[in-house]
């Protein structure tokens, strides 16, 4: 069997042991009719729930292996090619800062300046680290498209 069958078969495989589960026992939790203004009793016989615990464990299981996977992935990717593990680290770290640099700097939004409605509360820390994330994930969109358009063209000029 060659590689990109293995991969295929590994793939089907992920998705049935971990995709499908938690989608039906999330879609289960989804669909309960609990929501944060129901009464107590409702609200703890969903989280003692199969479907809830189950849900939560997919979720947290899923996280530890990719986290896992991750540090695995830089770990091998550091010791066959060590130039682009270095630079993979290295733009997580630059993200990290500018993350940060984001968040100490803040956001002038408030819970009145964002219009909404209802009894939704949220601290001054948790729309700056709100607001860091979003302008983070823009700044990294930008970027990595002026990087791949550029690139179109210096390969172009290259060849000719």
């Amino acid at each position: 069997m060659d590689n990109e069958k293995k991969l295929n078969l590994l793939g089907l495989i992920i998705k049935i042991v971990f995709a499908v589960p938690a989608l039906i026992l999330s879609f289960i939790v989804m669909t309960s009719g609990v929501t944060g203004d129901s009464d107590e009793t409702a609200k703890q016989g969903l989280m003692d729930s199969v479907s809830f615990s189950g849900a939560i464990n997919i979720s947290i299981w899923a996280t530890v292996i990719a986290i896992f996977l991750v540090i695995l992935f830089f770990a091998l990717t550091l010791a066959s090619r060590p130039k682009e593990g270095i630079k993979s680290i290295a733009g997580i770290i630059i993200s990290f800062v500018l993350f940060f640099v984001l968040y100490f700097i803040g956001t002038n939004d408030t819970i009145e300046s964002l219009n909404v409605v209802g009894d939704i509360v949220a601290s001054k820390a948790t729309m700056n680290f709100v607001h860091a994330g979003i302008w983070t994930a823009i700044i990294g969109m930008i970027v990595c498209s002026l990087i791949a358009m550029l690139m179109g063209f210096i390969m172009k000029f290259i060849k000719n």
